[in-house]
């Protein structure tokens, strides 16, 4: 099943970077738990892809299609600062999160996860949820970074929501993008 997740998040992650063209990371903490009276997230029943250009902050709600989980600072507006926060509305179960990175202009033979030490791995060494067992996530990644301090190329970057520890093969995938020039 594994095998399965690290492919649709590799397929997604280049079927992006080939659609997104030029058009356009800390450990994480998350909810357990859940909020009265509010609509949630339910549970991924297939294999959801989501794209969007890049957004200064998430976007997050009770609709996956709409949601825009992973926002990027100011550079998503052509400004010089890189600032990765990524936010979710409320699940209903708890979820597995997942967070890659691919950064041609860096290294074009890898797409990197998240571990939930912090720390980016390559995803050929293996798949490991950056988050576990949460129902929300609302976490700054990396702190300001300056553009001037990063190669010029486009960023990808997508976030994985898979149902808690079972069933790898129904997820959400969010997949945005930033260019530094």
């Amino acid at each position: 099943m594994k095998k399965i997740l690290l492919i649709g998040i590799v397929a997604g992650l280049l079927i992006f970077s080939g659609i997104a063209g030029a058009a356009m990371m800390g450990p994480g903490t998350g909810t357990i738990g859940g909020t009265m009276g509010s609509v949630m997230l339910q549970m991924p029943m297939a294999q959801q892809m989501f794209s969007y250009g890049p957004t200064s902050g998430p976007v997050t709600g009770s609709d996956v299609t709409t949601m825009m989980p992973i926002g990027v600072g100011s550079v998503a507006m052509g400004g010089t600062n890189l600032a990765v926060q990524v936010a979710t509305g409320q699940f209903a179960s708890p979820a597995d999160m997942y967070f890659a990175l691919y950064a041609p202009s860096i290294d074009p033979f890898n797409i990197y996860m998240m571990h939930p030490d912090g720390s980016l791995q390559p995803a050929s060494s293996g798949m490991e949820p950056w988050m576990t067992g949460v129902t929300s996530v609302n976490q700054p990644l990396f702190g300001n970074i300056p553009t001037s301090a990063l190669p010029k190329g486009t960023y990808y970057m997508g976030l994985m929501a898979t149902p808690a520890g079972a069933n790898m093969s129904t997820y959400y995938l969010w997949m945005t993008n930033f260019t530094i020039q």
